[in-house]
């Protein structure tokens, strides 16, 4: 009798196995992420006003202290460049070109496709959604298009989450990078507000989203393998 784990195939077997598992996690957090992303802009549709009132004050208010303060100007708008969808193209590229090298093309498929899947959902939900910008005396940031979801957050949330998906298994202390990611995310978000471009539904739903695509394109990297030679 073969115990599972004790030889080549049974090792095989139950490394085939945690990965269906990890799988099927994946796919239903981020299912569950999907529904909240959902119901968000369901709520920003019907414009429901405890929402839209909880949105205007906090906008207001930060709004009030950015204009006191140049020196928190210059830092937010140092980290909203940081998040801005070209430098989260740039990196995206730089990383999928190192992986394809390391001949990696599961990798680099997932790293790519999750972008892309989460630009043109994003683009799809500000386009449906059609919520204007928010509209502040003495503004200082501007930004077209539309509000739901901001795209910045999104774009950060996605390449941070793709990352942390394809380092983590490698990695022996998970949660320093899992924090890393996650105070990355909150503030592009957060420099989103305080430039008065984006409500905080705005961000949140972006950070939804991002996080969303990432975690249900996971299959990619079992499902596409470089080729034999």
């Amino acid at each position: 009798m073969t115990v599972a784990g004790t030889g080549p195939d049974g090792a095989t077997g139950v490394r085939a196995g945690d990965q269906r598992r990890t799988d099927r996690t994946a796919r239903h957090v981020a299912l569950g992420l999907l529904v909240g992303f959902l119901a968000l802009a369901a709520l920003v549709v019907l414009r429901w006003s405890p929402l839209m009132g909880a949105d205007l004050r906090t906008d207001v208010a930060l709004h009030a202290v950015m204009l006191r303060d140049s020196s928190l100007q210059t830092a937010t708008v140092l980290v909203t460049n940081a998040g801005s969808p070209v430098s989260v193209n740039v990196i995206t590229a730089l990383v999928a070109g190192g992986l394809l090298l390391r001949r990696r093309i599961g990798a680099a498929v997932f790293l790519v496709s999750a972008r892309l899947v989460e630009l043109g959902a994003e683009t799809a939900a500000k386009h449906l959604v059609a919520r204007p910008r928010p509209i502040l005396p003495d503004p200082i940031g501007h930004a077209s298009s539309f509000s739901f979801p901001s795209g910045h957050t999104a774009g950060t949330a996605v390449l941070c989450t793709a990352l942390l998906v394809l380092a983590l298994p490698s990695c022996r202390r998970r949660a320093p990078w899992i924090a890393l990611a996650t105070v990355a995310i909150t503030a592009v978000a957060a420099s989103r507000v305080l430039l008065g471009v984006h409500y905080p539904s705005d961000v949140l739903g972006g950070a939804l989203l991002g996080v969303a695509c990432a975690l249900i394109l996971r299959p990619l990297l079992t499902v596409v393998r470089a080729p034999r030679t």
